[in-house]
């Protein structure tokens, strides 16, 4: 699925023939508001029986503009390409965010696409799309514009949850406040947490209860705590129910500078496909309770009882 991912318009436009519709925006977290627009380039590349392609920046273009204010990115660029396809995307685009693009004029920005994209026949934008030097246009000036070009343009409704709309901003701090409940249902889909399994000092193990590591740093952090939810070992394809504590470890250690996952599967694992160097992927389903310091480690030990009895309850449907 992934050798469909281009790393610049250049090389996509040295290899794709198609006549496309390009979906552009930047697409961090790929929740259900994206998805209008994605859906609008999928069904305006049928009229015409070609490819719907996502044009998107692997970092924020505030990196470049801002260096160091840039808000963090809710998912990785590979990851977000990853679920542009599976949402239906035939072929995304990683276009770095560079000097050329911040200096370019807003009228100037179709022509730039149709002189690197010769098969453009279409765009599809969300209603809060900006674009060109300054972010002087926006998405009605880009349908005005794609009128004088040839180009349709497409814009796609906000989708409005709890009165608002639906937004990466909104999701980062949902997570930093660990509704993962209010998560999910502006991504449409479980928050994945994805990395290899690491050693661990096997303490889990001597309690009771244990723990796959997972060494994961996203950019943008959910709040510390225990959560609820499915592990899926990726080669293999084995989901099973499990409790996840992101955090510091408090109790058992001087707190890490970078917090890690423990995943205790609440069913016994197959440990010969829990390997070290596993790619291990936790979809996140609920958020139990925050990461806190006990005084000693069987006052953990029956919090952690605790914990996977309620999981279980939670993930019931799912067991």
């Amino acid at each position: 699925m992934m050798d469909r991912v281009f790393d610049s318009i250049l090389h996509f436009s040295r290899e794709w023939v198609d006549d496309i519709c390009l979906a552009v925006g930047m697409f961090d977290g790929v929740h259900r508001g994206h998805r209008r627009v994605l859906d609008l380039a999928i069904k305006e590349s049928q009229t015409f029986s070609g490819s719907a392609v996502a044009l998107t920046f692997p970092q924020h273009p505030a990196s470049f503009l801002r260096p160091g204010k840039e808000p963090p990115l809710i998912m990785s660029a590979m990851g977000k390409a990853e679920s542009l396809r599976m949402a239906g995307i035939n072929a995304v685009i990683l276009q770095p965010f560079d000097q050329q693009l911040s200096k370019l004029e807003a009228e100037q920005f179709i022509p730039f696409l149709k002189e690197h994209i010769p098969s453009l026949k279409a765009i599809a934008v969300g209603g809060n799309f900006r674009f060109g030097k300054n972010r002087t246009g926006d998405a009605l000036s880009l349908m005005e514009m794609g009128q004088g070009n040839g180009i349709q343009v497409s814009i796609a409704e906000s989708l409005i949850f709890d009165e608002l709309p639906v937004s990466s901003s909104r999701i980062r701090q949902a997570l930093f406040e660990g509704k993962i409940t209010e998560v999910n249902q502006m991504l449409g889909e479980k928050y994945r947490v994805r990395g290899k399994v690491i050693s661990g000092k096997a303490l889990g193990r001597t309690i009771g209860f244990p723990t796959l590591n997972v060494k994961w740093d996203p950019q943008a952090k959910p709040a510390l705590g225990v959560y609820a939810g499915m592990a899926k070992e990726m080669k293999s394809g084995v989901l099973m129910p499990a409790v996840a504590n992101y955090g510091i470890r408090p109790t058992v250690e001087a707190e890490a500078e970078v917090p890690l996952v423990e995943v205790h599967c609440l069913t016994k694992p197959d440990l010969s496909i829990w390997k070290e160097g596993a790619e291990l992927e936790m979809h996140w389903c609920s958020f139990l309770r925050p990461e806190m310091r006990f005084d000693d480690v069987k006052e953990l030990s029956a919090q952690i009882k605790k914990d996977c009895n309620e999981a279980r309850k939670l993930l019931s449907n799912l067991l």
